[in-house]
């Protein structure tokens, strides 16, 4: 019998990422590359994320890492900045000021823990500390449970896009807040 203990995620922190920080989160991000394509799911792939967009997300202090007693379980990539796709899509918000999750990772033995939403919530906060008046993302039109979860959220569906390379559709979502 396979008894599952439950691990509370009390003790979590989460901080921006440093250099010290990229083999811990390039480690963790190969793992979710290979759950997604085991589960038929094309979010990401072996050219993105790669070593240099994570670099670039240290430098621009707007990636995170989540740490439980000292060991990188997450991250989560957060910015103003949104794809060149986002731009033909129908946001609610019409404004300027919004905070784009560009990448949420949890560590797949570390999944359904709790450990997403954490870090939904933690980006919901730090928009509004910043006076920021919604949240967007895109998530494979394959990923249905992350969808879910973030609708769970009050997030909701504003268009698809199609990157140049991917085989299905992105799902935009948003939440004003």
């Amino acid at each position: 019998m396979h008894i599952k203990i439950a691990i509370p995620i009390t003790n979590m922190q989460i901080e921006r990422a440093t250099s010290k920080n990229i083999l811990e989160v390039m480690y963790l991000l190969q793992h979710c590359i290979k759950d997604f394509n085991d589960k038929s799911i094309y979010q990401w792939n072996l050219s993105y994320p790669d070593y240099n967009k994570v670099l670039d997300e240290i430098k621009s202090d707007s990636l995170f890492v989540a740490k439980i007693n000292g060991v990188c379980v997450a991250t989560i990539t957060l910015n103003e900045q949104q794809e060149a796709a986002f731009e033909n899509v129908n946001w609610h918000n019409k404004t300027n000021k919004f905070l784009v999750i560009h990448r949420l990772a949890v560590f797949p033995s570390w999944q359904k823990k709790g450990i997403g939403r954490k870090l939904i919530e933690f980006a919901e906060e730090l928009a509004l500390k910043n006076n920021l008046k919604s949240i967007r993302l895109d998530i494979s039109d394959s990923c249905k449970y992350l969808i879910s979860l973030y609708e769970t959220f009050g997030y909701n569906h504003t268009g698809d896009i199609l990157y140049p390379k991917q085989k299905e559709s992105f799902k935009c979502l948003e939440k004003v807040i």
